[in-house]
């Protein structure tokens, strides 16, 4: 039997179908799509929480995996000073959610996703870019671009799983269909939830999982791992 490590495991990929970006192209028209694959290597499936990782493509309440650093800065192959900055310097400030609801799914500022099962497809995100957001938070402008230019592109380390951390073995229209998400970890075999903020009340576990809480398996349990083995290379024209 393949120990916990093994079967909790992921590799992602980054791909486009648009390795030539137009300098002339309309400002909110996407002109770069970077799409993400994760695999899964066992056959069983699991769902994670998405949010602010390369698997982040927004569709909710807050911003993507772009905006908060998913991919690391767009280098130019003929002069590495030369920088394209996708994300924004520092960290939003979203405020407090004190009537934040108790079931993860319900909170409209986080996503997940399923990855199947080896054998049984991909989770395929694409990231749609347009010139005003490949170029806002970045010191090189538009003007000082040349056609023909080259930069390569690649997934931040940092960013293949979200911060969140949260995940779990099944599916969203299978085994989870229905069910609610807590924010805790499973307790250990002593009984202690890891992620358990000081003076917080112990849930009941037992009884919440009566009621359809699912808890989360432990983060660093999760491996992510990206395949790829070079950078993806793009270039402008006009």
């Amino acid at each position: 039997m393949e120990s916990v490590e093994a079967q909790a495991y992921i590799t992602v990929s980054l791909a486009t179908s648009t390795p030539r970006i137009s300098l002339s192209a309309e400002s909110r028209d996407p002109v770069l799509l970077l799409t993400v694959r994760a695999r899964r290597t066992a056959a069983r499936p699991l769902t994670l929480c998405t949010a602010d990782s390369v698997l982040d493509n927004g569709h909710h309440a807050r911003h993507d995996g772009v905006f908060l650093g998913a991919f690391l800065p767009l280098i130019s192959t003929s002069d590495p000073k030369r920088k394209i900055q996708l994300h924004f310097s520092g960290w939003p400030n979203y405020g407090s959610q004190p009537n934040a609801s108790d079931n993860l799914l319900e909170r409209d500022y986080l996503r997940f996703e399923t990855v199947p099962g080896k054998g049984e497809g991909e989770l395929s995100v694409t990231h749609e870019i347009s010139l005003k957001k490949l170029l806002s938070h970045s010191d090189l402008k538009l003007e000082n671009v040349k056609a023909g230019e080259k930069f390569t592109v690649r997934m931040s380390p940092k960013k293949l799983k979200s911060s969140w951390g949260w995940w779990s073995w099944g599916s969203l229209e299978d085994e989870l269909k229905g069910k609610k998400f807590a924010k805790w970890d499973h307790p250990d075999s002593h009984g202690n939830i890891e992620n358990l903020m000081p003076g917080e009340k112990m849930p009941d576990v037992k009884g919440m999982g009566k009621k359809g809480w699912v808890f989360s398996e432990p983060s660093d349990d999760l491996k992510v791992e990206a395949t790829d083995a070079e950078e993806i290379v793009l270039e402008f024209s006009d």
